[in-house]
């Protein structure tokens, strides 16, 4: 059975997100979500610089080139603690842009 839980976005964004090993992989910078009906779904979280910029809209007028910035899927983020998000991976599994 799957217990769901409400996490409100401001308590994430600009959390610091630790991966196993104690080393910060980045902060939450910015949450993409999918549409089901009425609910919304989390389908990636973005993390570093270069997600803030994005979510500022800055990326494009500042920079030729954006700042480096990690993907993390859904299931690879735990938010169950939204003040200490954790990786439940490497850091070296997230997607880099």
């Amino acid at each position: 059975m799957s217990r769901r839980r409400t996490v409100r976005v401001e308590d994430l964004v600009g959390q610091p997100v630790h991966a196993p090993d104690g080393r910060v992989a980045g902060r939450i910078e910015e949450i993409r979500v999918h549409r089901h009906g009425d609910a919304y779904e989390v389908t990636e979280y973005l993390l570093g610089t270069g997600a803030l910029f994005e979510r500022l809209a800055l990326a494009r007028v500042w920079f030729r080139h954006r700042p480096a910035m990690r993907r993390a899927r859904w299931d690879q983020i735990d938010i169950s603690h939204p003040e200490r998000p954790r990786l439940l991976c490497a850091p070296e599994q997230l997607t880099r842009e």
